[in-house]
């Protein structure tokens, strides 16, 4: 039996936090926190592609359309998290600007997890079944599986009104 979707999200974001404050712990320590940071980065893009493949398009195409502009918020700040890596991706190791990039991306996070726990991942819940959550969730588990390491990924931003366009869009549902 597959795991729930909305509790594989929260796992996801609970290792974030811990990751964060790991890289905190490591100030003076520029390349331990590399090491921490490389695994980090990827991971928030492989959970925000995971998420953008298997969780937003099916809530994106429930019926009210403060769904959909949920999902576009989300991208949104899937889109900001993406910009704090980028800037840390092209910062020298251990410099200001490297751990203003990460502090932003780690601001970032925070504010959309929290809104995603608070909006998102309890309607959901209530609004679908378990069996749904799991089958969604085995689909989770199986994109982080064929893009371990990021494999196969753009860490490109999305448009997210093109986004929600694309994934309500009658072909797509």
């Amino acid at each position: 039996m597959s795991a729930d979707i909305t509790e594989m999200i929260l796992d996801d974001h609970d290792w974030f936090r811990r990751q964060f404050l790991k890289l905190a712990d490591l100030r003076e320590q520029p390349e331990e926190a590399a090491k921490v940071w490389n695994s980090l980065a990827i991971q928030l893009e492989i959970h925000a592609s995971a998420e953008e493949q298997h969780f937003y398009p099916s809530m994106a195409r429930r019926v009210d359309d403060e769904d959909a502009s949920a999902t576009e918020d989300a991208v949104g700040d899937h889109d900001e998290i993406r910009e704090g890596t980028e800037k840390a991706r092209n910062a020298t190791v251990g410099s200001q600007e490297w751990w203003d990039a990460i502090d932003e991306t780690d601001q970032a996070n925070n504010h959309h997890m929290a809104e995603e726990e608070r909006d998102d991942l309890a309607p959901f819940r209530k609004g679908t079944s378990l069996a749904f959550r799991q089958e969604l969730g085995a689909k989770f588990e199986q994109f982080k599986v064929e893009h371990a390491e990021g494999r196969g990924l753009s860490f490109e931003e999305k448009d997210p009104e093109q986004y929600v366009q694309a994934v309500t869009s009658p072909s797509q549902a």
